[in-house]
């Protein structure tokens, strides 16, 4: 059986397109049917169910996926046995969200860089749905974001989280003070993308306070947000250690809040036939990483 007959399996499986993962792996549609049709009669089944518009697993084919991942990861694992890190080569795609980028990515990157010296890094500033979709497939090897992936093709390994606070200019009329989630909720709260883990905490601390009277903005990036903020349009939510790295100016500060949003999670998730090499190094990296800058944050 071929291993490449196998990977063209998972793609379209991941996929259900046979175009998509032709695209993926670099080869003719027909190349990939090729390679299907051969392993159906090689294994006396059909893989799939197709229809004009839809391509899915079989029954048959569901059983294989986990057996075919299990494959391409022990292919996997003997090649890296036979390279040492500083000598692995090629390209990386990693994909970040933008709260990973302007609290610990510097570290991060500079950890991956002496790991693997002739490693090309390519990387990905999404929101976490994006990034899973780039994920899922096949554009992106790596993602580092705030939601587990649910697929068992996916492993997860969960990171540090952030802690996360309210932040206004300094000549706002809370600033300075003790302050109540009342006396927020009565002014524009300016947070990330709606649906998004930090937009659904301050949804739900309001709801548990029984707070209505309240009119939040959803904006994508840190950089917007602090943009809001320095217009005046309210008070935001944002990885405390924003501020305290110098990415906000010193017209802005913290608020002595009674209650704030929960920490944000982060979590790293990748394809499980990459779990060696490189990438389950880099997994490791994001790790202690994330649990240094966290431990210097409580000890600061």
């Amino acid at each position: 059986m071929n291993i490449r007959f196998l990977e063209s399996f998972v793609w379209v499986a991941r996929l259900n397109s046979f175009r998509a993962a032709a695209e993926k792996l670099n080869v003719s549609q027909a190349t990939i049917s090729s390679r299907i049709a051969t392993l159906e009669e090689e294994l006396q089944c059909r893989l799939f169910d197709r229809d004009r518009n839809d391509v899915v697993l079989s029954a048959r084919g569901a059983g294989l996926m986990p057996k075919a991942l299990n494959v391409l990861q022990a292919e996997q694992e003997l090649k890296n046995s036979l390279t040492e890190p500083q000598d692995t080569i090629g390209r990386i795609r990693i994909g970040i969200i933008e709260s990973v980028v302007h609290t610990w990515m510097g570290r991060f990157l500079n950890e991956v860089t002496q790991t693997f010296p002739k490693l090309e890094i390519e990387l990905t500033v999404e929101s976490t749905p994006n990034l899973q979709a780039h994920l899922q497939r096949g554009s992106l090897d790596v993602i580092l974001q705030t939601e587990t992936v649910l697929d068992e093709s996916v492993l997860n390994a969960t990171l540090s989280p952030l802690g996360l606070g309210w932040v206004c200019r300094k000549d706002h009329a809370l600033y300075g003070r003790p302050v109540t989630l009342k006396d927020i909720s009565d002014h524009q709260i300016v947070t990330f993308t709606r649906g998004s883990r930090p937009h659904l905490s301050v949804l739900t601390l309001f709801e548990n306070e029984n707070l209505t009277n309240r009119q939040i903005h959803c904006v994508t990036s840190l950089a917007a947000i602090t943009q809001f903020v320095r217009a005046g349009l309210g008070i935001a939510t944002v990885p405390t250690r924003y501020l305290d790295d110098g990415f906000l100016d010193s017209e802005f500060g913290l608020l002595e809040a009674d209650q704030v949003p929960p920490p944000l999670k982060l979590v790293a998730s990748w394809h499980r036939e990459a779990s060696t090499g490189a990438i389950g190094d880099l997994v490791e990296i994001a790790e202690q990483v994330s649990r240094d800058y966290a431990a210097r944050l409580k000890s600061d």
